[in-house]
């Protein structure tokens, strides 16, 4: 092998790398799309969180609404994020900012994750997979608990809380024989 071809099979494997990052999230159905600054802002403010309160991103990108969240309310923060660049990223910044205690991201699919100690759930998920959030939500989540979506409503469930021009919905869980 001559030293063109190493270097075209190490540029080969290093853009397959590449691309299966950048990529994985679209390949397990999410794509990423940072949250615009206000929007998170109200977001909070609408969920209210304090350091009593449990609370998960699904879908968390790089972090922000988790390290926000921890930082400014010491809330317990849970990150959820199937890509691993994203998920490597957040838990550096959490560990520079002092926030191991109250924050961390996980490597996993939103679906398979766990909600049922959650407070409050924020999310920005694309239309498709907002019905099956829903029905997770609706099976898993404590009555009383919140979710707070950006963008995109869940069917069938009329938000509390809404700002309908920038597109925030938070949506309370209901009594459990309200729930069928």
């Amino acid at each position: 092998m001559d030293l063109l071809e190493i270097g075209s099979l190490i540029f080969l494997v290093i853009a397959i790398l590449f691309g299966w990052v950048l990529l994985s999230g679209f390949i397990s159905g999410a794509g990423y799309q940072p949250t615009p600054r206000g929007i998170l802002e109200t977001m909070i403010e609408f969920a209210v969180p304090d350091e009593k309160k449990k609370v998960y991103d699904l879908g968390s990108g790089f972090g922000r609404i988790v390290i926000e969240v921890a930082g400014r309310f010491r809330s317990t923060c849970v990150g959820v994020e199937v890509d691993p660049l994203k998920v490597w990223w957040s838990n550096r910044r959490i560990r520079i900012k002092g926030l191991q205690g109250h924050a961390k991201v996980v490597r996993k699919n939103l679906m398979d994750v766990d909600i049922s100690d959650a407070d409050i759930v924020f999310v920005f998920l694309w239309e498709g997979i907002m019905q099956r959030l829903k029905d997770k939500a609706l099976k898993e989540m404590r009555p009383g608990s919140v979710v707070v979506s950006y963008y995109h409503r869940f069917n069938g469930w009329e938000p509390e809380k809404q700002d309908t021009h920038r597109r925030i919905f938070l949506y309370r869980l209901p009594e459990v024989q309200q729930r069928k």
